[in-house]
């Protein structure tokens, strides 16, 4: 979900990128066959997937949990439940669920201005609330984009803020469109209301009650123990140097695969794109959120009710969460990096989590095509 436009991108090719994948499938131990394995394992081979670990939970009992391939295929070190993959901007759900803790706390309201709680902010972005930054209504110009993403980079916030506030800003509640800047703004807001950096209060007020032992903030140069190498299906410039771009999207590479170590996201932009996380942590998080054990029954329902627009329209996100159409039903999902995607289905009492160490796996189909798996079955 990340608009990616790195300009400096550390890849290797994988010559041998179809051998080391079909001996993953061999090497590996594999658990006792069923259809979703067998669906899996397909679908890894077809689309070049090196490593991946899903998880199924009828309410908030895992009914499947699993993991296939690969970690690194330089190494041949295998997924396993423990192994940590990036989120990317599955961190915006975590972020999310941060504010309606302080909601909860009685700190903040989600219609409160940013600017009451960051009066350093430009004037003309007085009308912009919370709520709007959590349901992509903003209006807010994006922080990764073309024109500004080397500052993103080699700048810091106060510079990155002055160079947006040059730019046009669109009418609050209006449109849904899928905005970086706002979450930046969001992690801001938790620092200033509690007290603590946005990286504190999640672990003490999230991944500690929650029981997330591996979830750990950083970028592709972070070294995080046990993170899965990430690679990428997505084309890049014949010089490596950052991907190619036609028609304002990623091109995608038929038949191989690169290794991906671009640093697109500074460490100021960690609310919206810098956590990693393993599957373990997922179900744990997903368990949390079911069980009203952190977040109440009602806050959780605020976060997955589409935002109304100002036509009456449903917008398409909630507050971290966003809503795709699963038949005649309507499904909740959040995901990140083009790699890895969480979808719930609320009349099935269904939740699927699949992360990918592959940009350009379509997590997004392969949740819900383990997730019709279910469903079938259970018809």
């Amino acid at each position: 979900m990340n608009k990616h436009n790195p300009k400096n991108i550390s890849v290797s090719l994988l010559t041998r990128s179809a051998a080391a994948l079909l001996a993953a499938f061999v090497m590996v131990p594999a658990a006792h066959a069923d259809a979703t394995d067998d669906y899996v394992r397909s679908v890894m081979q077809k689309r070049h997937i090196p490593g991946m670990s899903i998880a199924v939970m009828r309410d908030d009992q895992v009914i499947k949990e699993a993991s296939y391939g690969l970690a690194s295929i330089e190494h041949n070190a295998a997924v396993k439940p423990d192994t940590i993959f990036s989120l990317a901007s599955m961190t915006k759900t975590f972020t999310a669920t941060a504010i309606m803790l302080l909601v909860q706390d009685g700190r903040i309201t989600l219609d409160d201005t940013v600017i009451k709680i960051l009066p350093q902010l430009p004037p003309a972005w007085a009308g912009v609330t919370l709520r709007h930054c959590l349901s992509h209504t903003s209006g807010l110009p994006d922080a990764i984009t073309d024109d500004i993403n080397i500052i993103t980079i080699n700048g810091d916030r106060d510079v990155l803020l002055q160079e947006l506030a040059k730019l046009p800003l669109k009418p609050a509640g209006e449109k849904s469109v899928y905005n970086q800047t706002g979450y930046m703004l969001l992690g801001m807001v938790i620092e200033k209301t509690s007290g603590m950096s946005y990286e504190q209060f999640l672990q003490t007020r999230l991944f500690r009650p929650a029981g997330l032992k591996a979830a750990e903030f950083g970028d592709a140069w972070s070294i995080i123990p046990g993170r899965s190498d990430l690679y990428t299906s997505l084309g890049i410039t014949k010089d490596h140097s950052k991907l190619e771009v036609k028609e304002g999207r990623p091109t995608v590479m038929q038949d191989r695969i690169y290794h991906y170590g671009a640093k697109f996201m500074p460490d100021y932009l960690m609310p919206a794109g810098l956590l990693n996380a393993s599957i373990d942590d997922m179900v744990k998080f997903e368990q949390t959120l079911i069980s009203g054990k952190i977040l109440s029954p009602a806050s959780l329902k605020q976060m997955t009710t589409p935002f109304k627009l100002h036509n009456g329209q449903d917008g398409d996100f909630g507050l971290g969460f966003m809503f795709m159409p699963f038949g005649k039903q309507v499904a909740i999902a959040y995901g990140g990096g083009a790699a890895a995607w969480r979808l719930s289905l609320p009349e099935q009492h269904l939740t699927v989590v699949v992360l990918t160490n592959l940009q350009g796996s379509q997590p997004h189909a392969l949740a819900a095509d383990i997730a019709k798996l279910y469903v079938n079955a259970a018809q």
